[in-house]
């Protein structure tokens, strides 16, 4: 019989140490999904797509055949894409969540040896994807201001023109977003593939689509879980060029997406003028959201997404207390302080009327002694 020394870890004495050594350290990914009022953590829609849209999908489910394997790609969801966005059903991919399409690009393109270029703060997820594949993850710090560093990029990638680049934009956390003509100049000189994360741009004014037609090392994510409100479904897709596609269909497993997720893409995809009347509305909600936060004190920064990012005068002791006293009542937000650059921060996301005036009411419930922060302007 053997024993172990208290310093040995789990993943040396167990099982677990079978896994690679660089993934050992990994931590998994976690979040409170026990009950609360308002659930502003996650980036939601915060409308459910129209009840007869809903009942149609649910329809089409009871008549699919549930003993029937689906078709291996979801072909009937990537030829209604195309329509949405003019482009070859064989440059689309549809998956679990876009998450699962950037695994599989990221199998395909990084791996021992390679690095991907990105910046901080961003999306939590990235940094482990890119460990995961064995490529090590080469992102710039954060910027004072946490904007995307675009001139910083740029100069990486003269230096280094074939690495892969991964950026968000509209970005996770921040809101912060990149031009079109911002992406182009980072594209120009790129000679290796740019991953651009777009689950926001419903929520934008940038349109990346256009980019594909002139730039083939570009690769769109899109995502089904935000502005289109099927968080629940787990829906992505890519766009890219179809010769790209066809080597990533030998990557992706078949069978990714199943008979529920494929009507309920359909779906919305036929209820764009419900989808168009919710993404105005959460616009226009996070003006107000902004303003109100900013009554109770808070640094509020630019955001193009359907989500605010702020920051807590007196740092992360003071966010903290700020999240688990709104988390008192029943309100949930991210605490984000622990991301590169955002001590002090929390993320909310745009919630409805009803949430505003919630988190209004409980804002100026919470101790009015909280510091103040110095005015700052934020462009």
């Amino acid at each position: 019989m053997t024993t172990s020394s208290p310093t040995d870890s789990p993943a040396r004495t167990g099982a677990a140490r079978w896994v690679r050594p660089e993934l050992q350290g990994i931590p998994p990914y976690t979040l409170d999904l026990t009950p609360c009022r308002f659930k502003l953590d996650q980036n939601e829609c915060a409308w459910e797509l129209p009840r007869p849209v809903r009942l149609r999908v649910a329809e089409g489910l009871v008549d699919a055949a549930w003993g029937r394997y689906p078709d291996f790609h979801g072909d009937a969801l990537r030829e209604a894409l195309a329509r949405r966005w003019n482009w070859p059903a064989e440059g689309i991919l549809v998956g679990n969540g876009s998450n699962e399409l950037l695994g599989v690009v990221l199998d395909a393109l990084a791996g021992p040896g390679r690095s991907v270029l990105g910046a901080d703060p961003t999306f939590g997820l990235y940094r482990r994807m890119i460990q995961r594949t064995g490529a090590t993850p080469n992102f710039l710090p954060p910027r004072p201001d946490l904007r995307i560093p675009r001139q910083e990029l740029r100069r990486e990638i003269l230096e280094s023109p074939e690495r892969p680049v991964l950026l968000c934009s509209p970005n996770n956390p921040t809101g912060d977003a990149l031009a079109v003509e911002e992406v182009e100049a980072l594209l120009e000189p790129l000679q290796g593939p740019l991953l651009l994360d777009a689950a926001y741009q419903e929520f934008g004014e940038a349109d990346y689509r256009p980019l594909l037609d002139r730039f083939p090392n570009l690769v769109l994510f899109g995502t089904f879980s935000k502005a289109w409100g099927l968080g629940g479904i787990r829906l992505g897709y890519l766009l890219a060029q179809p010769d790209l596609v066809a080597a990533l269909l030998a990557v992706k497993l078949p069978y990714n997406v199943g008979h529920a997720a494929v009507l309920a893409g359909l779906g919305a995809l036929e209820a764009q003028s419900a989808v168009q009347r919710r993404i105005a509305a959460t616009v226009a909600l996070r003006l107000r959201w902004s303003q109100m936060l900013q009554r109770h004190g808070l640094e509020v920064f630019p955001s193009r997404a359907n989500f605010l990012l702020v920051r807590v005068a007196g740092g992360t002791p003071a966010s903290t207390r700020l999240f688990e006293e709104l988390e008192a009542r029943s309100i949930r937000v991210r605490n984000v302080a622990h991301y590169p650059g955002l001590a002090g921060c929390l993320r909310i996301s745009i919630g409805s009327s009803l949430a505003l005036r919630a988190v209004d009411r409980a804002l100026g419930a919470i101790d009015s002694g909280r510091p103040r922060p110095e005015r700052r302007e934020v462009s």
